[in-house]
């Protein structure tokens, strides 16, 4: 489906019940409806319904969440929002390009858009969760936009994006093993291979948090489908076995002139 079509707004730790209430204006207003909180530090209480206005059912169903892994349980791509520089965001890609590319490709899930709290938006923890990052270009003299007006501008954008391209076609039945991995099955992956490079020297323990991170932006901009996480998966359980002894096995088996496999 249409990226409009399976797009979830996930605000995370949000502080003011009014913004809650504004975002699900927004999402009604571009014809969206998924908005998903993440341990809100707010209720949709009677502020929130009043800026909500016709975007009350959009409020009243919206979902609560303990953590942000659960809120993406299951989307097969989440794109954090960002407007501060670092080490882990400069690959973040400004919203009107970043989106008309998205447009341009089906997804078999859910594919989330992820907002942080209103102080300090997203922390790096949370980042760990999302493939992609993008940014929304403001005067350089003042960066930060409120929440609300945030999550209007991406709603704004894939609105439009998605209006200027052909509806696609109906999704025939695809082998399973095609289907996109969902993101909770992406980090499981992610810290197998952590724990794999680590026991080979590659990465130092307590040390390995750049080039994960690294890691997590080649396998959000590939887009990884069930058949690949499990060959990474596969790859990242033989490295850990090769470090904790299968060397050796291998070693007789090229001696004796056996097959590896």
């Amino acid at each position: 489906m249409a990226v409009n079509d399976q797009a979830a707004f996930v605000l995370v730790r949000t502080k003011a019940a009014g913004n809650i209430g504004a975002a699900a204006r927004a999402l009604a207003n571009m014809g969206l409806a998924d908005l998903r909180l993440v341990a809100p530090d707010a209720s949709w209480d009677r502020v929130a319904s009043e800026m909500a206005a016709h975007g009350r059912e959009v409020l009243r169903n919206s979902a609560v969440y303990p953590d942000l892994e659960a809120a993406l349980h299951d989307c097969v791509m989440s794109i954090g929002t960002t407007c501060r520089p670092g080490l882990y965001r400069s690959g973040a890609q400004p919203l009107r390009p970043a989106i008309a590319e998205m447009t341009q490709h089906k997804f078999d899930g859910r594919v989330a858009f992820v907002f942080g709290p209103e102080d300090y938006g997203l922390s790096n923890d949370d980042l760990r969760y999302c493939q992609r990052l993008i940014t929304i270009p403001t005067a350089p003299q003042y960066r930060s936009i409120n929440l609300a007006q945030a999550v209007m501008l991406v709603a704004y954008e894939l609105f439009m994006a998605s209006s200027a391209v052909p509806a696609p076609r109906e999704p025939s039945l695809r082998d399973s093993l095609t289907a996109a991995a969902r993101v909770p099955e992406i980090e499981m992956m992610v810290a197998r291979m952590e724990k794999a490079l680590v026991a080979i020297g590659f990465l130092a323990a307590g040390a390995t948090e750049r080039i994960m991170f690294a890691l997590r932006a080649i396998f959000g901009r590939s887009g990884l489908n069930r058949r690949e996480l499990d060959i990474l998966n596969g790859i990242a359980h033989q490295i850990g076995w090769f470090a904790e002894g299968g060397r050796e096995v291998i070693e007789a088996k090229h001696r004796s002139g056996r097959k590896i496999r």
